[in-house]
This record gives structure tokens, C-alpha cells and sequence, in this order.
């Protein structure tokens, strides 16, 4: 692939398993609501937000269904940004200030703005750079407000920035995660078979309606011997 001079030349590289990644990238013109990351975790934004997203699960804001919204925000951020930065071995400028969030009509991230510019770092720091310029605003706003723990908030975080790092060559696991996240998805052998798993629980299967994550969640074996 020749070398990418704006982040959108790049889309062609992801096919296959990454083609998915296409539809959380928004460009033009948008009919859907588009909000800069910055407007979008305030607090008095943030407030409806939540409430018209709890809505689709009817229940109420709380801090379980804040966690399962930062899944969907974090996963609209980190996939994108990373994917593009180990296609074009750069850094993107994936400050909070630099992103803007689609919204769908029941509030939940589906597609990112993402940056039209490049950093001068190369892939190598696109994670820590990522990390300190968005995720750690990101999850001290979130945290803040809804009183949820931080760990959890970054384990969400982890989650999708190790999965889509695996998904490049000399992706394999374990990954080295940034701080704070360094040790928030970890392999265990279970029964035999190597299992991912996460270190702290997400708690969205506390919303009504919804299950955990499976055998990532760390405390699915322990509920089910109870």
C-alpha cells in the first residue's frame, strides 16, 4: 500500500476481518447526529444522553448501564484510530479534541469522525498516545460523573485496544498493554483450553436483559458454581 497522506486513503486495507471497521468510520455528509468528543462527555450532555439510552433497555441511568455505554463509545474510538495506525504505521492525532462520535437515534457511538491528520509518532506510540490524549480524559469524565470505578472503565478499554493490536501481524498474545491497563486482560488455562479473560468485571449484565460477556467475564464461573 502506498504511503497514506490522510487517514481516509487507507480505507482499502481493511478487508476481511477489519472490512467491518468501514461502518464505524464516518466521512461527509452525515444524516445521523455527529458530536465532538469534547461536547459529547459533558456533563450536561451526558445526562439525556444516558437517559434516552437507557430507554431501549427501560431501566434508569445508572452506573451498570454508564459501563455499558462507554463499551460502545470506547469501541467506536479504539478500533478505528488503532486499525488506521497499524495500516499506515503512523500515529493519528486522536486527541479528544480531534474526534467526533455518531450517534444513533438511541444515543448509543456507532461511528467515528475520525482525525484528518496524522501524528509525527509512529504506530509503535499510537497506543500511549491514544491512551494520554483521549482514553484518560475520556475515563476520568465518565468516572467522575457516574461513580463507576476507573478499573472498570479502562478494563472496557483494554478489551478493545488489545483485541484490535492482535489483529495485525506480531499481534500475538500476551500484548503490552499501556498504563493503566496494563494488566486488565490476561490469558488463563481453564479446563485444558487458553482462555482471554478480563481482570475486572464490566458489569452490563446488572442491566436487565442483558448477559455478560462470556468467558472474558472474571466472575462467570464463580456465578455459575453459586
Amino acid at each position: 500500500m502506498r504511503e497514506a497522506r490522510v487517514p481516509q486513503d487507507l480505507l482499502s486495507g481493511l478487508n476481511g476481518p477489519l472490512a467491518p471497521i468501514r461502518a464505524r468510520l464516518s466521512f461527509g455528509t452525515e444524516r445521523r447526529l455527529v458530536v465532538p468528543s469534547t461536547q459529547l462527555l459533558r456533563g450536561d450532555a451526558l445526562s439525556p444522553l444516558l437517559q434516552r439510552y437507557a430507554r431501549r433497555f427501560e431501566v434508569e441511568p445508572d452506573r451498570y448501564l454508564v459501563s455499558m455505554w462507554s463499551q460502545k463509545y470506547l469501541a467506536t474510538v479504539i478500533i478505528p484510530i488503532m486499525a488506521l495506525a497499524m495500516l499506515g504505521g503512523r500515529a493519528l492525532d486522536a486527541a479528544i479534541e480531534s474526534t467526533a462520535v455518531v450517534l444513533d437515534d438511541g444515543g448509543e457511538p456507532v461511528a467515528l469522525r475520525v482525525p484528518c491528520s496524522f501524528a509525527s509518532d509512529g504506530k509503535d506510540t499510537a497506543a500511549s498516545l491514544l491512551v494520554s490524549t483521549h482514553l484518560a480524559p475520556c475515563v476520568a469524565i465518565l468516572s467522575d460523573w457516574s461513580g463507576l470505578s476507573r478499573k472498570v472503565l479502562w478494563g472496557n478499554a483494554a478489551h478493545y485496544l488489545e483485541w484490535i493490536i492482535r489483529q495485525f501481524p506480531g499481534g500475538e498474545t500476551p500484548i503490552a498493554l499501556p498504563a493503566p491497563m496494563t494488566d486488565s486482560i490476561r490469558y488463563v488455562e481453564e479446563d485444558g483450553i487458553r482462555t482471554r479473560r478480563r481482570k475486572v468485571c464490566c458489569l452490563r449484565d446488572r442491566v436487565p436483559g442483558v448477559e455478560d460477556c462470556g468467558s472474558l467475564c472474571p466472575e462467570r464461573k464463580m456465578r455459575t458454581k453459586s
